[in-house]
């Protein structure tokens, strides 16, 4: 682990910047508190949680700006950020929302966090789901460790997971899109069980759309799950041998960035196939859009 590693990741942002809020979080545990007492997983608020979101509050999903989201909560409920809300006083959120809001308090509290795009393992047998998860430094273990701030308790008796709060996962039930791409290249990992079943869709057109989302996240550039921009492919186009060069450079980078920071940053940056130029489109909005 380098020095240069631990201070780029513990300051804010684009999007990760919540200066002004007052939020002090002093532990892991008590940022993830905070964050899900602030968002309710919007596609199971009623089925998991028994409320109807406004537009407003759903509408949160679409945000990249953690102090937004941050402002949005206050709006729908004025009193202090870190006073835990009912359900139905939340704004909405996704795993990415979860991720991007606790990596903005430990970033704020000094603690080095970014923000991981992969597959979780632990929420459909025998798949890797399209995942976001948060990833912090621990200075006594001298590693990082991955935190998923949205199982709450609700989410993980749904899920049979019985781990305290926050859930600790391991790259046994998280893989990092990197580690994904890896994988399916070296043909250990069937790409089909690697997507989101909510849509049917998986393969490693998939894998390789999350390894962009990873480079940027760990630029500090957190985007949306359904933002889409430079190097890619939908079924039934297949990919060329210089995508897929492409793509194993960048799953390299990213399996391992503390020891080849300065290659991840300059690669980012001086690559149009991946850097996110100001411009994405919202496959969920079906719109392009300025960022």
């Amino acid at each position: 682990m380098n020095v240069l590693s631990t201070e780029f990741y513990a300051t804010p942002g684009r999007h990760t910047d919540v200066t002004g809020f007052g939020l002090q979080v002093s532990s892991v545990e008590e940022a993830v508190r905070v964050v899900q007492g602030l968002l309710v997983y919007d596609l199971a608020a009623k089925d998991l949680y028994g409320v109807e979101l406004t537009a407003a509050q759903a509408g949160a999903v679409h945000e990249r700006d953690a102090a937004a989201l941050l402002e949005l909560a206050r709006t729908i409920d004025p009193r202090p950020l870190d006073q835990p809300r009912n359900p139905g006083e939340r704004i909405g959120g996704r795993c990415n929302t979860y991720t991007l809001l606790t990596v903005a308090l430990l970033r704020a509290a000094g603690v080095p966090a970014r923000s991981r795009c992969g597959f979780g393992a632990y929420f459909v047998q025998g798949f890797y789901e399209d995942h976001w998860v948060a990833e912090y430094w621990d200075p006594e273990e001298r590693r990082w460790t991955m935190v998923d701030a949205q199982l709450d308790d609700t989410w993980q008796r749904t899920i049979g997971m019985n781990a305290s709060i926050p859930a600790t996962v391991g790259p046994e039930q998280f893989l990092t899109a990197g580690h994904a791409w890896q994988a399916w290249r070296a043909g250990q990992l069937d790409a089909d069980r690697c997507g989101l079943t909510s849509i049917d869709e998986h393969g490693a057109f998939w894998i390789a759309g999350n390894l962009r989302l990873d480079l940027a996240a760990l630029n500090k550039v957190e985007m949306l799950p359904w933002d889409v921009w430079g190097l890619g492919w939908e079924p039934p186009e297949q990919p060329t041998s210089e995508m897929l060069a492409s793509f194993d450079a960048i799953a390299a980078l990213t399996i391992d960035p503390d020891h080849g920071l300065d290659d991840l940053l300059d690669r980012y940056e001086s690559d149009p196939s991946f850097r996110m130029n100001g411009t994405v489109f919202s496959v969920a909005l079906g719109e392009h859009q300025q960022v």
